[in-house]
């Protein structure tokens, strides 16, 4: 996911730089939505405000987790990378990898400082969160840019709705999970993906000798595979493009549980079904279908836990 990513992002920037690198009619209508909407935000306000974030993120992360400086600016830096990462994996396949992106950090951390749990978790937690927001952002502005919404106010919506979700979903998780360090991981919580963190985070802090045998030699052929299949994917033929396996969809497969796998599988296959039988009408229902089935889910699961926390 990570090497694939990078790839096609550098690849888009040399298509930017150098446009006649670029697939014509295509790029150039995508850079001319881009410079419409960038035109409503003004450069220097986009960089206060970046300045702004990561002195405050930097700051936070020292007087509450008393992470170093250095360690904090490279935990910065290391987010907007794998930003990059988690857009492009949740733009393919709706599914934004934090878990995976988390763990980058954590090996990183791993070999800049070695046995520090608190520097080890924190660390991912800020480029994992970061990533995971930035994904979800892009999804709002597309949507926006459908709908007609400008970035300019669409920026205002999120702040407005950071300040109040971060009161809100801080107050449910206190009331569904009172008392996390008794609750989490045990069978009534299992909350998987805190099991693993706080397993690579212990394992880790011995440092990069921790790392299982194989693991290196194995991230070394994923990732020439993933640089592979991006350079393919820009380059290949029109006509075979649609046959170039997609690296963020099979390694986003390595780390989901299987019953997400085969569920996504189950429902391509429906859709797929379905788009044969009645093409017309599964255009029009085939999304509002799938959204319905994930909401419906998420809300039973809250209505789920609630009931079992008050009876």
């Amino acid at each position: 996911m990570v090497t694939a990513s990078l790839t096609s992002f550098a690849l888009s920037v040399g298509r930017m730089l150098r446009p006649g690198l670029g697939d014509s009619r295509a790029d150039e209508s995508a850079a001319s939505e881009e410079t419409n909407a960038t035109k409503a935000v003004s450069p220097l306000l986009v960089a206060a405000a970046l300045a702004a974030v990561v002195i405050l993120c930097v700051a936070a992360q020292g007087m509450i987790f008393s992470i170093g400086i250095i360690e904090a600016l490279v935990a910065v830096a290391l987010s907007y990378v794998l930003a990059i990462v988690a857009a492009r994996v949740s733009g393919e396949t709706a599914i934004t990898p934090i878990g995976a992106l988390g763990k980058i950090t954590q090996f990183s951390f791993a070999a800049i400082s070695p046995g520090n749990i608190t520097t080890n978790l924190m660390s991912a937690n800020v480029t994992g969160g970061a990533a995971g927001q930035c994904a979800d952002l892009m999804h709002d502005l597309r949507t926006g840019q459908i709908i007609g919404a400008t970035p300019a106010f669409q920026i205002i919506a999120q702040t407005f709705g950071v300040l109040i979700g971060g009161f809100v979903a801080a107050a449910t998780y206190l009331m569904l999970i009172p008392d996390p360090q008794a609750q989490l991981i045990t069978p009534e919580w299992p909350a998987p993906a805190v099991a693993t963190w706080k397993a690579v985070a212990e394992t880790l802090a011995v440092g990069t000798d921790a790392i299982p045998p194989g693991a290196l030699p194995a991230i070394t052929i994923a990732a020439v595979t993933g640089i592979a299949l991006a350079v393919a994917e820009k380059f290949a033929p029109e006509r075979w493009r649609h046959l170039v396996p997609s690296a963020s969809a099979i390694g986003l497969g390595f780390v989901i549980p299987a019953w997400n796998a085969i569920s996504l599988f189950l429902g391509a296959v429906l859709a797929a079904i379905f788009t044969a039988a009645a093409p017309g009408t599964a255009a029009r229902l085939i999304v509002v279908i799938a959204a319905g089935l994930i909401v419906g889910e998420s809300l039973a699961g809250v209505v789920g836990a609630l009931a079992t926390l008050i009876f």
